[in-house]
């Protein structure tokens, strides 16, 4: 199982050469600027951005102009697409209209504009690591994971859109396949960036910038400038020559990092786990606010109905974008809620739509840990491994070699089970917490110092300590 992805190199390593400095000349010639900057080979069709010389922060090291960037409204406003927006039944994407303008531009071959760029981007995400092109075998790895769901819910989303496009009669003159579209797919879905260009939101695709491998504490900000015209990169830190110039594809777990670019983080504070819950009060009870509690969710996965998944991060109180726990006790305590606390939250709707986003007393805490500790353990049953062999895994890097599809596997399934062991492990600390009588009844158990004593900079510690202090200590001293 230690095998890296069999995927054949779109050109040899003299051959890419050839095709960035075709490039780079294509971008100088149109206008771009990026003179300290240059591009970096390491292993197959991995590629990455690379300081020349040394960078001071606040430089402009990269800029686009605006006739190298492919936007969703061209494909809007192409022939083909105009057809798709007459024709298609249904909603489009607009990564679909992307991907049309991309087929456009790859059949126009060597006559397109476009196509130094087209020489060097991906020709197989085989090889690029994604699970979507994984084996059976490769898959069972990452068997019950929010990974593999994710996973195959971008595959179905991709053919369900292509289903949809396809009979469009200018989509059946040009010959493309489901291979062509998913391709295309792949490439809109790994190289966008969302901008305002003349005050109205944006999807881009730009050269040379959407090599930029990802980085949490990236030293690059981008956006679009609408006076000179051009997409610009800017360093907001001194670099040294040699040094990675990186951008960050934002805060995702590796469940997303996996099935959308083919890579994991070895850490990350982002990783997930899903919690599969009930649509409904778990005693019967009717609660009014219970569908304007929003969760954290793929928007690839479609909901069923007949369960709930909340993905959530060990961060308990952060949301949205962030994607963390705080969806999570909302919707749970929703969940537990008695007759009497029901009454209450539903006179606190008048001051928020969503009341139970803050802690409604110790009693129904207590059972939202419990609920929340029961919903991870049922997750953690099915997996095959524990936490402990795979950490064992990783260690031997002969079997589990780096940047392997083996290694991404084992690291993509190990962050959401150590993610549910967080809560698990919430739940067994601060239940005999919200039992207490007083906070100084708590101060004096050994597991409250066990959890003040705690590293803050792990995630544990931090996260613990926070929920600790945010939520249990200020309910036991109100006496709720």
């Amino acid at each position: 199982n230690s095998d890296t992805f069999e995927g054949k190199m779109a050109v040899s390593d003299i051959d890419f050469h050839q095709r960035v400095e075709i490039l780079l000349k294509w971008l100088r010639d149109s206008g771009a600027r990026f003179p300290k900057v240059e591009i970096s080979r390491y292993a197959e069709e991995g590629r990455d951005l690379r300081a020349k010389s040394p960078i001071n922060a606040g430089e402009e090291i990269i800029y686009i102009p605006r006739k190298c960037i492919i936007e969703v409204q061209q494909g809007k406003e192409c022939k083909i697409g105009q057809a798709v927006k007459q024709e298609a039944k249904g909603w489009v994407s607009g990564h679909t209209y992307l991907a049309i303008r991309m087929l456009m531009e790859r059949d126009l071959g060597p006559k397109s504009f476009f196509a130094p760029w087209f020489k060097v981007l991906p020709t197989d995400y085989k090889a690029q690591g994604m699970p979507q092109y994984w084996s059976d075998e490769q898959k069972a790895e990452i068997r019950h994971t929010k990974t593999l769901a994710k996973a195959n819910a971008v595959v179905v989303a991709i053919e369900e859109m292509w289903d949809r496009i396809s009979q469009v009669s200018a989509i059946k003159k040009t010959g493309w396949t489901l291979k062509d579209f998913a391709w295309a797919r792949y490439t809109v879905l790994t190289r966008t960036f969302g901008v305002e260009i003349e005050k109205k939101e944006a999807t881009v695709m730009v050269p040379l910038a959407d090599m930029a491998n990802h980085e949490f504490d990236r030293p690059s900000r981008w956006k679009y400038d609408d006076v000179s015209k051009g997409f610009v990169v800017k360093i907001v830190r001194d670099l040294d020559k040699g040094m990675n110039l990186t951008d960050t594809y934002g805060s995702k777990g590796n469940d997303s990092f996996l099935p959308f670019y083919g890579f994991c983080l070895e850490n990350n504070e982002f990783n997930q786990g899903r919690f599969t819950l009930p649509v409904k009060h778990i005693n019967g009870l009717h609660v009014p606010f219970l569908s304007r509690i929003a969760v954290s969710r793929c928007a690839y996965e479609p909901e069923d109905g007949k369960v709930k998944n909340i993905d959530a991060t060990t961060d308990t109180e952060a949301s949205g974008s962030k994607r963390g726990g705080k969806e999570l006790f909302s919707y749970c305590r929703a969940l537990v809620l008695d007759s009497d606390e029901m009454k209450r939250m539903v006179r606190r709707q008048s001051k928020m739509k969503r009341p139970t986003e803050n802690p409604v007393s110790c009693v129904n805490e207590f059972r939202t840990l419990d609920l929340i500790k029961t919903t991870a353990l049922r997750s953690l049953e099915r997996f095959s491994t524990t936490v402990e062999e795979d950490e064992t895994i990783l260690r031997d890097t002969q079997r589990c070699k780096r940047f392997s599809w083996y290694r991404n596997a084992v690291l993509a399934r190990l962050g959401e089970k150590r993610t549910l062991l967080f809560y698990v492990k919430l739940a067994d600390t601060m239940i005999p917490f919200l039992s207490c009588k007083s906070y100084r009844a708590i101060t004096s158990m050994k597991a409250y110092k066990r959890v003040r004593e705690a590293d803050r900079e792990t995630e544990w510690g931090y996260h613990a300590n926070k929920y600790l202090e945010k939520v249990v200590i200020p309910l036991v001293k109100a006496g709720k």
